[in-house]
């Protein structure tokens, strides 16, 4: 067709492509138009972020901004969980048969109002009936030909947008068929937001999978209210926490709040950030926290270098984000990082983390983020790569411990190479050990653990430390001065 004018289209922005890793998935929970409540749904755009959860809403503005800072910046996998409240409740529709008794039951996948956006039409053709489902007019799943409620039901099992149950009417004529009804709205279910609490969150939280070895973020809660309930999800789930402040948070409210947290016995999976981030809104601009923007470098930096690498510094530069809230200089960043406040800093044009400290009370071996980090994903990738071995014949020969090791020996010496562990030399410059260590020997794996059925492997690292500060001495001397 011959087209004359102007042709414009629109499309949701996502950030620069980045197929990422596993390790860089960012875990969030918040509230949405719409979505899944039971369960986390993983994405990889802003526009599927939409498609499943719903555009930006006042209330859902914290979980939508961070997701669009998230890829904006170069985030690749987002899970995502949606909040209720306890109330919550799905709005749903009930058909009546030919007698006009109850006969079945459509009700919306998921909590929220916005079922009553959802439509049911059915059409009786005496020995056959058809149902459609609408959305805002637009016909989405079509049912024709049904010769009995069971048929329907079995068609629609997997629909993505309501569940069809019988209720077993039983009329003058057995297994009568629905009536005939025009198009007809579900009722408006409710999210009951107003009434979620932390516990809520977490709660969501706990029903996520796929992001263990990931960070995990509750936008919209702050330290001073979930801090201590996020270092424990954390914790129990492999994660490690980005925390963030409220956005009116002063420097000596980010330093009192982190004064809260230090002695938390899960500190060392979560680190808390400060300030808000600006962001662009079209023509103008508007805040979000710097969950999505932290968690985003992360992911840069797993992705380019490995899960072993510290996410700051100059890697961690901003591409989209405009600016910080409040401006932070070196002198104030080194104010807040003695008090485990990490900063993101302005230096001129250049906005960019600077400091990925953790709440640990171990300050000497879990002082920084990425360490916590390390273990978490030694551990699932060990774990990945020894799963094949379980139930296989402990032999006498040691065949399996030797599999084992090499297993094993083949998650950490790539990372060794890489400079993630730190190579002990001697001083003729003689490698001593490479940083790690695996044993699956006899010593550790007697007869009496070989009777109990079981394998038992030793590892030990070395993580190698960072250049967090480098001093340089700049000397002047005299004109007929040495240099």
């Amino acid at each position: 067709m011959t087209s004359i004018g102007v042709e414009v289209t629109t499309k949701l922005g996502s950030g620069p492509s980045n197929a990422g890793t596993t390790s860089g998935r960012l875990h969030v929970a918040g509230m949405s138009m719409y979505g899944p409540a039971d369960r986390s749904v993983t994405v990889d755009s802003l526009a599927k972020f939409v498609a499943v959860y719903g555009d930006r809403t006042a209330y859902s503005s914290n979980l939508y901004d961070t997701a669009r800072t998230y890829f904006e910046e170069g985030g690749n996998e987002l899970v995502v969980s949606r909040v209720v409240g306890p109330a919550a409740t799905k709005g749903s529709l009930t058909l009546k048969d030919t007698a006009g008794v109850n006969t079945v039951k459509i009700q919306a996948n998921d909590p929220g109002s916005y079922s009553n956006d959802f439509s049911v039409q059915v059409t009786n053709n005496g020995d056959l009936f058809d149902l459609n489902i609408y959305r805002d007019g637009v016909r989405l799943s079509s049912y024709r030909g049904n010769s009995t409620i069971a048929a329907l039901i079995d068609r629609s099992v997997s629909n993505p947008y309501v569940t069809i149950t019988s209720l077993g009417s039983v009329t003058v004529t057995p297994g009568d068929l629905p009536a005939t009804l025009a198009e007809t709205p579900l009722s408006a279910g409710t999210d009951n937001r107003a009434a979620a609490t932390t516990a809520d969150v977490i709660a969501a939280l706990d029903k996520g999978t796929g992001a263990e070895g990931g960070a995990v973020a509750t936008p919209g809660w702050s330290a001073t209210n979930i801090g201590s309930l996020l270092l424990a999800h954390a914790a129990r789930t492999g994660k490690v926490a980005l925390i963030g402040l409220p956005s009116t948070a002063t420097t000596e409210e980010a330093i009192s709040a982190a004064a809260s947290l230090a002695e938390d016995p899960n500190g060392a999976y979560g680190g808390i950030f400060h300030p808000w981030l600006i962001i662009p809104d079209g023509g103008a601009t508007r805040t979000v926290g710097p969950e999505g923007y932290v968690a985003a470098v992360r992911a840069r930096a797993h992705r380019d270098y490995g899960f072993w690498r510290v996410p700051a510094g100059d890697l961690a530069r901003t591409r989209w984000v405009l600016g910080t809230k409040t401006q932070i200089d070196t002198a104030l960043n080194n104010e807040l990082a003695d008090a485990l406040v990490n900063g993101i800093v302005t230096d001129g044009s250049k906005v960019r983390l600077y400091g990925y400290q953790s709440l640990a009370t171990d300050r000497e071996n879990l002082g920084t983020l990425n360490a916590r980090d390390v273990l978490n994903n030694l551990t699932l990738s060990i774990k990945t790569v020894l799963e094949p071995f379980v139930f296989a014949t402990n032999d006498s020969k040691g065949q399996l411990r030797s599999a084992v090791e090499s297993a094993t020996v083949g998650v950490l010496d790539p990372i060794a190479k890489a400079g993630g562990f730190f190579e002990l030399r001697d001083a003729d410059d003689q490698t001593i050990d490479p940083g790690y260590k695996v044993s699956v020997d006899t010593a550790l794996n007697p007869l009496t653990a070989q009777a109990e059925n079981k394998v038992i492997v030793s590892t030990s690292v070395r993580l190698s430390p960072i250049a967090q500060l480098i001093q340089v001495e700049i000397i002047k001397v005299p004109l007929a001065g040495t240099v």
